[in-house]
């Protein structure tokens, strides 16, 4: 008979998932965030400086609605580095930006 070799069952035990802090998803999405500012900044019509602080509240908005789905996916697949973090952060900041720019069209124009 042979012995088993107990390093092998351990072996192909799955590893648990990394906790991910919330606030390491807030950085994924802000880093979407500082890039919509900078696209507001350069391309933004000329509303002068209180439509600029409104859309960076809009923008602040989408960070921390994009960080929460972000966060949630991210524990769910053990994914701590920020880089994966900001590339799963994509789709919720920016249909999130696009909802919070209808809404500024709605509510201000």
């Amino acid at each position: 008979m042979t012995k088993r070799d107990s390093r092998a069952t351990q072996a192909s035990e799955p590893a648990p998932p990394a906790e991910v802090p919330y606030h390491r998803a807030l950085f994924g999405a802000f880093g979407w965030g500082v890039i919509a500012f900078a696209l507001q900044v350069v391309l933004g019509e000329n509303g002068g400086s209180t439509a600029l602080l409104i859309q960076t509240g809009w923008i602040l908005i989408a960070v921390v609605l994009a960080a929460w789905p972000t966060w949630y996916a991210a524990r769910r697949r053990g994914w701590p580095e920020l880089w994966k973090l900001f590339l799963l952060a994509t789709p919720a900041f920016w249909v999130l930006r696009a909802v919070t720019l209808i809404l500024d069209r709605l509510l201000f124009s």
